[in-house]
């Protein structure tokens, strides 16, 4: 592919730029934005994610040597494998660089989609290109209109809340063991991230439960007092401090869960 280099690499030029590539490429016989363009939440700072259906006969080969084909688009600073060893990419772009996340699949597997925790504004928003006959449109559209919330409410808060105390008592019992960065680590990533579920259940933003962290779009959606109280959850530097936040972390955890069993009658 002839790449224009006469102006910087942005978004949209780098979209343009797939969408040519994977049109005209005999091996690809579908693609389809999964990420926040195909539900219209995108912007420049959004990255970009395109699974790629690949005949299975060639499907080997493209995956071998897949960082030869991503280096097409543009200068690459990173390619690697990334989560599930998906090709994940960063490029060098304007205003920063612009993560490009892909996946590549069989086209035997095109039914897979309807599997994926997705809702699309519409078929054209999340396909590039359908080469199979209207068998890709047919999966994509069962995805318009998905609710993302929680399948079962009462099996989620059981779940949540379970792991919040459970984490919680883990991270207690590795300050108290004096391994203060592992009872730092479990507490941000594991207690504060089923708290800031709990939070979003509180406040009943089911809105891309099943497909987004529980962070997103937090602040505009639990209440000035509950993200007053979630900033005291922040460990300051120190085992005292840590412990004090542990503390703080139980009681606000406590007044969650109450209120949330409370408001589903399930106490």
């Amino acid at each position: 592919m002839k790449k224009d280099m006469s102006k910087p690499l942005t978004r949209e030029i780098m979209i343009d730029r797939l969408r040519a590539v994977v049109e005209h490429d005999e091996r690809i016989v579908g693609a389809v934005d999964y990420g926040s363009e195909s539900e219209g939440r995108a912007d420049q700072w959004s990255d970009i994610d395109l699974a790629l259906f690949v005949r299975d006969t060639d499907l080997p080969s493209f995956e071998q040597n897949w960082k030869a084909w991503a280096a097409q688009f543009g200068e690459l600073l990173l390619a690697f494998p990334g989560v599930l060893d998906h090709p994940w990419t960063v490029y060098r772009a304007d205003p920063v660089p612009l993560r490009v996340d892909f996946a590549f699949h069989p086209a035997s597997k095109l039914d897979i989609i309807t599997a994926w925790p997705n809702s699309p504004l519409s078929l054209e928003a999340m396909i590039w290109c359908d080469k199979t006959g209207g068998e890709l449109s047919n999966s994509v559209q069962q995805l318009i209109g998905r609710q993302l919330g929680p399948s079962d409410k009462a099996a989620t808060f059981e779940k949540i809340c379970g792991s919040f105390w459970y984490y919680l008592l883990f991270a207690h019992c590795k300050l108290q063991r004096g391994q203060h960065w592992f009872a730092r680590e479990a507490f941000n990533s594991w207690v504060i991230g089923n708290l800031l579920a709990l939070l979003k259940f509180e406040a009943s933003a089911f809105e891309r439960w099943q497909s987004a962290p529980a962070s997103w779009n937090l602040e505009q959606v639990i209440t000035p007092q509950r993200l007053a109280q979630l900033d005291k959850c922040i460990p300051a530097v120190g085992i005292e401090n840590l412990q004090n936040t542990f503390t703080h972390t139980a009681w606000l955890g406590r007044e969650v869960c109450t209120a949330i069993a409370k408001a589903h009658h399930w106490i």
